[in-house]
């Protein structure tokens, strides 16, 4: 027997769980997500879930921006536990880059984000364990940090099924349907489910389904990977969160005196995968180096005991900035995909901005028309002014 539902959502990540409450809470109708695996199982539950708001342009910064107050508040928002651990963050460039730095940091004062430049006799005071050469800047973010992602994502579905939202895992959508350029549901490994708006937050899996729909989704599943390192006993407790482009590592610290590490290069573009196979365990030969390259900001790490890593997984578009729209010529099909290692942090305003696009027919928190599917073929993709586009 068919499902009959008002909104369904293929995705049981981050972005999945958020537009969940927040249609649910806005009594959008009957809102049902189906999830083919368990909550997170894709990128949202290996993220290092960094929260900054160290970005190039007002609307990914205001993004940022705006998720950062529900994160602070997590537990009286959304409710469950609360999640977020606030550490500052450190950005450091070369000399060389600093006309990029500081019209980023203009912007992102005029927004009022807390964020300047610092010495290395400051820098020493924030964190001493880390060492910041001559010809090297850092800013620093005081109200950044990190949030646990497994539990962010279980609290939005919980948060979800309080408001009446269904969310039902192992069941895999295989098609979606359409008559007449509508949608009229979708076919899954358990049967129909009949909805007339469906939206994909289904982050490496997007291209698929897209092209199911007979629309091309610019986005790549690719892998990425995770070094882990138990920081030695005399290291201390005052770490923070780095944005290192000097090294090419973004870290921070983590449960059980750990640091996470991975890359900031944007070599990732390089490594397409089918994100139903793909490595998970991290590359013995990558390893030795991430140590090298922490050990030069963090000296003390060249003691650290290795944790081994693992390999994740990135939706990237071509300007690793996010789709979030209608899909063309289909009625009820919208897509937030594509957040090429960014999206954790900007769960909560996405989830708020769908919402408002399905149910208000326009999105009004902010003007995410830079974030439109037609923008490829337009010729007129996300830009930055910065040296370092994977930074957003």
């Amino acid at each position: 027997m068919a499902v009959n539902c008002d909104i369904l959502i293929v995705g049981g990540g981050v972005m999945g769980t958020s537009i969940a409450w927040q249609l649910a809470k806005r009594k959008a109708g009957r809102v049902v997500l189906l999830e083919k695996s368990f909550l997170g199982a894709g990128s949202s539950g290996k993220s290092g879930a960094i929260v900054r708001q160290h970005y190039s342009n007002r609307l990914t910064a205001s993004m940022a921006q705006k998720s950062l107050r529900v994160f602070e508040q997590f537990d009286q928002i959304v409710g469950g536990l609360p999640v977020f651990s606030r550490t500052g963050m450190v950005l450091i460039v070369n000399e060389k880059d600093k006309p990029g730095l500081d019209a980023n940091l203009a912007m992102q004062q005029e927004l009022g984000i807390d964020v300047r430049l610092v010495s290395a006799q400051v820098l020493a005071d924030i964190d001493p364990n880390a060492r910041l050469k001559e010809d090297e800047i850092a800013i620093y973010e005081a109200e950044a940090g990190y949030v646990e992602s497994v539990q962010v994502v279980a609290s939005y579905a919980e948060a979800a099924r309080r408001e009446g939202a269904d969310i039902r895992l192992g069941v895999e959508v295989e098609n979606v349907v359409t008559e007449k350029s509508k949608i009229v549901g979708v076919e899954t490994n358990e049967g129909h489910y009949n909805s007339g708006t469906v939206i994909l937050a289904t982050g490496p899996w997007a291209a698929k389904l897209g092209k199911d729909l007979g629309v091309k989704l610019p986005v790549q599943a690719c892998r990425t990977q995770v070094a882990l390192y138990r920081r030695p006993p005399d290291f201390g407790r005052r770490t923070a969160v780095y944005c290192d482009f000097v090294q090419g590592l973004y870290f921070k610290p983590t449960h059980g005196e750990m640091l996470h590490a991975g890359s900031l290069a944007g070599e990732e573009i390089k490594q397409p995968v089918n994100p139903d196979q793909y490595n998970e365990a991290a590359d013995g030969d990558w390893l030795p180096g991430v140590r090298q390259r922490l050990s030069r900001r963090y000296p003390a790490m060249h003691r650290s005991y290795g944790r081994g890593g693992y390999g994740a997984l990135y939706a990237i578009t071509p300007d690793w900035h996010p789709i979030i729209d209608k899909l063309p010529g289909l009625e009820g099909a919208y897509c937030a995909v594509g957040f090429s290692g960014h999206g954790f942090k900007m769960s909560p305003i996405v989830g708020q901005l769908m919402a408002e696009l399905i149910v208000d027919g326009k999105a009004s928190a902010l003007d995410i028309a830079p974030l439109r599917y037609t923008r490829f073929d337009e010729n007129d993709p996300v830009k930055t002014p910065y040296g370092y586009g994977v930074m957003g």
